[in-house]
């Protein structure tokens, strides 16, 4: 059967209401724009607002071969931001679904819809009084958590790996089935948001990173308030030094004594989180020369890696953690503690700095730095919004830091590696050749996740007003990619431009996947490409 794509949308605006089914040029053009070197033109955008809406949805689709691709609120920047894998396809866009289900304060859980973001979800706890945190991205307040949690995303308190800290969902199946996994199948269920396995299959992870389904609601689990909770930071001002932060801070995650994730971030990184490209200081040249660099990091104190971290427990466990972790990295770099009564004090500072508009820099990085204590505490902030509008050219054309309001170029790769200095150090011996040889200034994080793995977080910035740049920018991101396959650092997760480059060698995992979705999608309805090599003929070691 041929698709019939306007059938379908007349159907699809018979039952959603024709205000939610979106095909102007304008709207089409909006849900295109991305970060990458391409954007992406939908078919069309339906907004649906409830899950029983989104079955009905499904069922047109499948009945009339039309291609859905759902996302929760766009803002997967660096990655593919709202546009789907292929050109054509229907954006079902949940931002509608946006209802708090449950809070539950004893046993600190939240059950949330697909529209619910940071900033609505760490309202709704402040209102209450409860004392329980989210874990936030840096990707904003707007950002979607169950959108990050399906891509696997982290953030930055002990609950940072949050598909890990999520608990029962409700998927709406490709083939208009409608699910509950762990213990939601059975009715009256109470332990479905506290114990994720269920019994049976753990169908969870297969929903995420994948295009088997729509998931319509999710459980995810809080963080009770600790009594206490300090941020570290520390500069280290040797480039080499890496391997050593690494195996002085992997003894502490191994043993719990800190259980936040870390991030460390190169110079430059933490640069371009502050400041936009100096064009006019760099005579229009790219990239950021060795001066300049070095200008940027005597002015903000930054050194060749900068970590920053957390500590949370009752008070003498506090007390007792900063001992140990002052203990353990003397030698590397200045470690600097910051609190409440820090804050506190810069305000005061602050003030009176800019009563008689002294050292405005100290009131920006004052700014930053409670930006940043506030996600460590679970409050979502635009702290490194910032940092995505590095290589954008001329004044900014709203307030907003949206990158997509400025056309901002961004891709980023993120290779998962093994806890070793040795690794990370050949990472960075691996990649900075190839940010050389292409002009884009290399910015690096270094994020330890869990107690045995880091993720690198490698963003290429540039300017997408460029073309010359937009091609060397994917050249960059190509060349970068082959290299960490080829090391054995596979990325955690991708944009929708190298879905089809996943396969590999790895062929049997990737035809189960595909014995997966013709299951559970047999018309392939739901987002075609998406984390799905398979479409594309084998060829080798490669699927083209």
């Amino acid at each position: 059967m041929q698709p019939n794509n306007n059938k379908a949308l007349q159907l699809i605006k018979d039952t959603i209401g024709d205000e939610f089914v979106l095909e102007d040029q304008a709207t089409l053009l909006l849900y295109s724009r991305t970060t990458l070197s391409k954007n992406v033109m939908p078919k069309a955008v339906i907004k649906p607002e409830n899950s029983a809406e989104i079955e009905k949805i499904v069922t047109i689709a499948n009945q009339y071969q039309v291609q859905l691709y759902p996302i929760s609120k766009g803002r997967n920047w660096g990655y593919g931001s709202a546009c789907a894998v292929h050109e054509g396809q229907v954006i079902v866009d949940l931002s509608r679904m946006n209802r708090i289900l449950e809070v539950n304060e004893q046993l600190a859980y939240a059950v949330i819809e697909p529209g619910v973001t940071q900033i609505l979800l760490h309202n709704y706890l402040k209102d209450k009084k409860l004392p329980l945190w989210l874990d936030c991205t840096g990707s904003g307040p707007e950002a979607s958590i169950i959108g990050n949690t399906l891509e696997r995303g982290f953030g930055h308190t002990p609950y940072g790996d949050h598909f890990l800290y999520s608990c029962g969902m409700e998927v709406v199946l490709g083939d208009g089935r409608k699910i509950s996994t762990g213990f939601g199948h059975y009715k009256n269920a109470k332990a479905t948001h506290v114990f994720r396995y269920g019994i049976g299959p753990y169908l969870d992870g297969i929903f995420t990173q994948s295009n088997f389904g729509i998931v319509t609601k999710l459980g995810i689990w809080l963080m009770p308030e600790p009594e206490c909770c300090k941020m570290f930071f520390c500069a280290v001002p040797k480039d080499d030094d890496l391997s050593k932060v690494i195996e002085t801070l992997r003894p502490l995650k191994l043993s719990g004594q800190i259980k936040s994730l870390i991030h460390i971030g190169n110079d430059l990184r933490v640069i371009s989180s502050f400041n936009r490209y100096p064009w006019e200081m760099a005579k229009n040249k790219t990239p950021l020369s060795d001066d300049l660099r070095n200008l940027f990091c005597r002015r903000g104190n930054f050194g060749a890696w900068n970590i920053s971290g957390a500590i949370y427990g009752s008070k003498s466990q506090v007390k007792n953690n900063k001992k140990e972790l002052k203990k353990a990295m003397k030698g590397l770099g200045k470690l600097q503690f910051i609190g409440d009564k820090t804050i506190a004090l810069g305000k005061k500072i602050s003030h009176i700095l800019e009563k008689s508009n002294l050292l405005p820099e100290f009131n920006t990085k004052l700014k930053a730095l409670e930006k940043v204590y506030g996600l460590i505490q679970g409050t979502p902030t635009d702290a490194f919004l910032f940092g995505t509008l590095w290589r954008v050219k001329g004044g900014l054309k709203t307030n907003s830091i949206d990158p997509l309001d400025h056309n901002a170029g961004l891709l980023w790769i993120s290779p998962i590696m093994p806890m070793t200095g040795d690794t990370a150090q050949n990472l960075i011996r691996m990649v900075n050749p190839v940010f050389k040889k292409f002009d884009f200034e290399p910015l690096i994080t270094v994020s330890l996740i869990t107690e045995r793995a880091m993720v690198s977080v490698i963003t290429i910035s540039f300017d997408r007003e460029n073309p010359e740049e937009i091609v060397k920018a994917k050249e960059c991101y190509d060349e970068l990619f082959k290299l960490i396959m080829e090391e054995g650092y596979a990325p955690y997760r991708t944009n929708i431009h190298t879905m089809k480059k996943l396969a590999g060698n790895s062929q049997v995992f990737w035809n189960v996947t595909k014995d997966i979705k013709t299951a559970l999608d047999p018309n392939g309805v739901i987002s075609p490409g998406r984390y799905q090599p398979f479409e594309f003929q084998l060829t080798g070691h490669e699927l083209k």
